[in-house]
Order: structure tokens, then sequence, then C-alpha cells
């Protein structure tokens, strides 16, 4: 080997040491700890769930009072009896009590109220075979 390639390998191994020696070591990067609004979201998801339970409930308990007191108005014996006209001479109500208006005077079932009529201003008023005198506001049978 000649001497300049000895003295030119000297330098670069002498520079490769003084190199060395002043490279920065590499630290190692540590994770930031999560932000407390991850934790303030978590709470507030928790109250938001929490809340809608509550809601959810109070919904349900609503809805079963709801179908009781529709129970009431549609079943037999139900405590909200209401009458109704099953045809044009029979007044019929939720309990299951029935009257046949026909038989009560001569007269129709209401539509509105569900109740035998007990009086008429129109012979429209009267079941079949019957007519209304106006003048007292019943129905008197004809014929």
């Amino acid at each position: 080997m000649s001497p300049k390639v000895a003295a030119l390998l000297a330098c670069l191994f002498a520079a490769s040491i003084a190199s060395a020696q002043n490279v920065v070591p590499i630290q190692q990067l540590q994770m930031a700890p999560r932000p407390a609004t991850q934790a303030t979201q978590l709470n507030t998801e928790a109250l938001e769930k929490a809340r809608l339970e509550r809601e959810n409930a109070r919904l349900r308990e609503e809805n079963a009072a709801l179908k009781q007191r529709v129970d009431n108005l549609t079943n037999v014996g139900g405590s909200e009896v209401r009458a109704y006209c099953p045809n044009p001479e029979t007044s019929r109500n939720t309990a299951g009590a029935e009257s046949n208006c026909r038989n009560s005077g001569g007269y129709l079932c209401e539509p509105v109220s569900g109740l035998c009529r007990t009086s008429c201003q129109t012979s429209d008023m009267c079941a079949g075979g019957w007519t209304c005198d106006t003048g007292a506001q019943q129905c008197v049978r004809t014929g």
C-alpha cells in the first residue's frame, strides 16, 4: 500500500471516530397523556345515555297507561263506558248493555250520542212504521 493511500485511510478513520463522538443520542419519544377532554367526552356521553334511558322508561310508562285507557274504552265492561249505535234501531254501550230504540217509543238511535232518541222533529228520526207528530215531537205508529 502506498503511503498516500495509507494516509488517506488513516484520515478517514480518524474523521469517522471524531464524527461518531459528536452524534446526538436519539431520545425515545414519550406519548403525551390523553387530553382531559376525552374523559369529559366520556362523561358527557354517559350522562346523555342515562338521560335517554330515563326518557325511554318514562315513555314506556306513558305508553302502558295509554294502552290501558284504550282497553278501558274498547273492552266490554271497561270503566269508561261509551254508547254507540250498532244499527239504526239499537243503542249499545261498551259495558255490554243494549236497548231497542223501536221498542222505546218508535225512535231511532241518535248516531252522535249513541243513545235512543226521546223526541223527533222529522219522521226520519222515527223507526219504520212510525211517523213524527211534530206538534208533540213524538213518534206515533202509522196505520
